[in-house]
């Protein structure tokens, strides 16, 4: 192995090393839960130093006996409500980017498609507000979501 290729090595070692390290140091990582008070909504969010999964359910829906027997309207009214997507992210100050690669709605996991919330990790307490939708809209009026770190 010549200078130059081991020098090459190392500098990539070193580098994927510190990305790791600056990525396991995000305030993001663990799990965390949708605050009980939150209106009618049950959430879990996880992330690890580079992947994340959300889910958001409204508590309210009423349960249908069999989905095959359902009208089109009551299968709206039961799975409406309900956020679903994980992939990678990357955080830039106060910004949450997120990437999905699977998500209930298809135009979330269309290439390139993403989604920014602007966030704030206060001790075991995570707000999370959406400022730009999967279509690139700016969301003006978002709900603030409140979690709580369960790890």
């Amino acid at each position: 192995m010549t200078r130059w290729t081991a020098a090459a090595n190392s500098l990539l070692i070193l580098i994927l090393g510190l990305g790791n390290a600056l990525a396991a140091d995000s305030p993001l990582v663990g799990v965390w839960q949708l605050d009980s008070g939150q209106v009618a909504q049950a959430g879990l969010y996880m992330f690890t130093p580079t992947h994340y999964s959300m889910v958001l359910a409204a508590t309210n829906r009423a349960d249908i006996a069999d989905t095959n027997k359902a009208t089109a309207d009551e299968l709206r009214a039961y799975w409406g409500p309900l956020l679903a997507n994980a992939g990678t992210y990357e955080i830039a100050g106060d910004l949450l980017t997120i990437h999905p690669i699977a998500a209930k709605f298809p135009v979330v996991m269309k290439a390139g498609a993403n989604e920014v919330y602007r966030f704030r990790v206060e001790g075991k307490t995570l707000t999370l507000q959406q400022v730009r939708n999967a279509r690139g809209v700016t969301v003006t009026q978002a709900a603030t979501l409140k979690f709580t770190r369960l790890e």
